[in-house]
């Protein structure tokens, strides 16, 4: 067993926990399950931590190595071990995956944030500037525009 394959092991252990807290994540964010939220939150904190640990030493790896990280690829074939290139080829699909799952969670709260904002800006009447509706008494505005509130 070469020195990497614990390590590799590991690492894409660590990136299949993350991505199963990733994607209860998506479903507590589409749910706007705050609590699930933060619960979520604090498991995935370990695992970030502990993922960029492995970076560390796979980096350290290659220094030692004298190898640059982008050519780990073509060091880990010419050692012939077929398991230690299965599983990195595993690592880095699931390091893959995780990056998505990331990035759509991420696009989730941006959207999440954006319909809120705009919910709070229809509730103040600032959505449509230079257009209100009802004055600060609740009175008909004076502009003369009026809005049919089925087109909000």
């Amino acid at each position: 067993m070469h020195q990497l394959s614990p390590l590799l092991q590991q690492a894409d252990q660590d990136c299949k926990d993350y991505l199963a807290v990733s994607e209860h994540e998506r479903d507590a964010i589409v749910q706007q399950n705050m609590d699930e939220l933060e619960r979520l939150l604090q498991q995935k904190r370990p695992l970030i931590e502990a993922l960029a640990r492995h970076d560390q030493n796979i980096k350290s790896y290659c220094s030692a190595q004298q190898l640059d990280p982008q050519s780990l690829r073509d060091h880990i074939a010419s050692l012939g071990d077929a398991d230690l290139s299965i599983t990195y080829q595993q690592f880095l699909e699931h390091l893959e995956q995780c990056k998505a799952a990331n990035d759509r969670n991420a696009r989730l709260v941006r959207h999440s944030q954006h319909s809120t904002s705009t919910l709070l800006d229809l509730l103040r009447n600032q959505g449509e500037s230079g257009q209100n509706i009802y004055d600060q008494l609740g009175n008909r505005s004076r502009s003369g525009v009026s809005r049919d509130l089925t087109k909000v």
